[in-house]
């Protein structure tokens, strides 16, 4: 008896190390977000492109006055045509080719990442998948 207990106790505390999935915790995605005029999108099947992987790529932003702007990254690689309720997504990672800003974690379905950029072209890629590239290029 005093096993079952023993293991019954023990199996939330194993349970606890596990996550680090920034996304729901029923399993499944995000929501998707309102759109944003400096989004970029991660495309259906990204993992299976290059160039075509982010849209649009490449990405070019006004700094409009401002000494910095902020650049949006949604993963919409979801099967089913970006289901977010039915769907899987692959996971994918935002990472600065130059180390020009700090990669994201693990982006799951509808998960975003920002990066405040300064005038200049930032070259990126996914950690997981290094075939998908891009470029942002922020005009002053």
């Amino acid at each position: 008896m005093n096993r079952i207990w023993s293991t019954l106790l023990a199996a939330p505390i194993a349970l606890a190390g596990c996550g680090g999935d920034s996304g729901p915790t029923d399993g499944g995605n995000l929501p998707p977000p309102a759109t944003a005029p400096n989004d970029i999108r991660i495309v259906v099947g990204a993992s299976q492109r290059t160039t075509t992987a982010y849209s649009p790529n490449p990405k070019a932003v006004s700094l409009g006055g401002s000494s910095s702007v902020a650049v949006r990254w949604i993963n919409g690689d979801i099967s089913g045509g970006g289901d977010y309720i039915a769907g899987t997504a692959t996971v994918h990672t935002i990472v600065s080719d130059d180390g020009a800003f700090t990669s994201s974690g693990s982006l799951g379905g509808n998960a975003t990442f920002s990066a405040t950029l300064t005038a200049g072209s930032y070259p990126y890629h996914c950690g997981i998948h290094p075939s998908m590239v891009g470029t942002v290029t922020v005009n002053p």
